[in-house]
């Protein structure tokens, strides 16, 4: 993939305050508490490209992708779209110029859209916040986007209401909102979860042709991965705020390193006749977010943990091409410079 990253995070966190409970602990006064849903990430998306991001839900997958459009404020780390931080001297100016370049679409359609609007009010809404004062354009724009949206011809939907329309035409509408400005970056939370199997292929379509023909980059949210694999280019897999497997999607789907990849990849639904995978032998559930365990975080349902897994957090480095695990299985492997840094 050419070209400079279109959004960047590096050593990204999102930490929530727990706040206490009862007048017991005002007396204690014990030592503030956070919810780490995003614990120091690093990633990168190019125009052109496609990330997923995979990970059981409560992984902090939804939250990077909110965080990177600033729709969360970071705790800290950095978040730099085209080059430029987002944090270093925002004005009112500069943050509706970010807002323009980076859509989302969220998971429920039918929750995302307004019940009282039609189909051109929707899709119209973004256009006459960032071009209040040319009509004609507005008008060109929203047809573009809703034929590039699937829903031809454009004409015979402006007028109808959420109501009026499928669950697919609905997603359709939210993605022809989306890209109506044309964005630079999209993230697109789960967004054919709530589809009939029938029309997702359409929807995922939609995605590989904004990133292909428009040169969008895009981060793909789900927790399928029988998905990302026709459309992502690369895959990082979460786990407990951390990124712990990062790479090229065939390979991460193929030959996943790490072992909480690798029950993923197991978990998913395999047609009689196809390739077999090995079962996932996972211990449990994941930790609590709020009190995470010493060391590797996934060591208390990791099969394969060792000694140093509960002594040491391991750093996500770069094992081969294209290529990075956060595990003490590999540390022979790891390259002497990690592309990315360690997390």
């Amino acid at each position: 993939m050419v070209g400079e990253p279109v959004i960047e995070a590096r050593d990204l966190r999102k930490w929530y305050p727990v706040r206490g409970r009862g007048f017991a602990s005002l007396l204690t006064r014990r030592k503030p508490e956070f919810l780490k849903a995003i614990d120091g990430i690093t990633l990168s998306i190019r125009p052109g490209e496609v990330l997923g991001l995979a990970g059981e839900s409560g992984s902090g997958k939804s939250t990077t992708g909110m965080t990177l459009l600033k729709l969360h404020q970071p705790t800290g780390g950095e978040v730099r779209f085209q080059g430029l931080g987002l944090l270093v001297n925002e004005t009112n100016r500069t943050r509706l110029a970010f807002r323009r370049q980076a859509q989302i679409v969220f998971q429920n359609p039918y929750e995302a859209l307004n019940p009282r609007y039609t189909v051109a009010q929707s899709v119209g809404e973004p256009l006459s916040i960032h071009f209040p004062h040319d009509r004609d354009r507005r008008r060109e724009m929203l047809l573009r986007a809703m034929d590039r949206a699937g829903l031809r011809p454009s004409e015979d939907y402006l007028d109808r209401y959420p109501h009026q329309l499928s669950g697919g035409q609905l997603q359709r509408v939210a993605i022809a909102r989306a890209i109506s400005v044309e964005p630079r970056f999209l993230v697109a939370d789960e967004p054919v979860s709530m589809l009939d199997v029938s029309i997702r292929a359409g929807i995922l379509n939609l995605l590989c042709y904004f990133a292909s023909e428009l040169h969008m980059a895009i981060l793909y949210i789900s927790h399928d991965l029988s998905t990302m694999r026709h459309v992502c280019t690369r895959i990082a897999v979460m786990y407990l705020g951390r990124i712990i497997e990062q790479g090229a999607a065939d390979t991460v789907l193929d030959a996943p390193l790490h072992p909480y990849t690798q029950a993923l990849v197991g978990a998913v639904p395999v047609m009689a006749g196809g390739r077999t995978r090995a079962p996932s032998n996972l211990i449990g559930g994941p930790a609590d977010a709020i009190h995470l365990p010493g060391g590797c975080r996934f060591h208390p349902r990791c099969p394969r943990a060792m000694d140093v897994c509960r002594e040491r957090d391991p750093a996500l480095d770069l094992v081969a091409s294209d290529h990075e695990v956060a595990c003490h299985l590999y540390d022979s492997l790891s390259m002497s410079a990690p592309v990315r840094g360690k997390q």
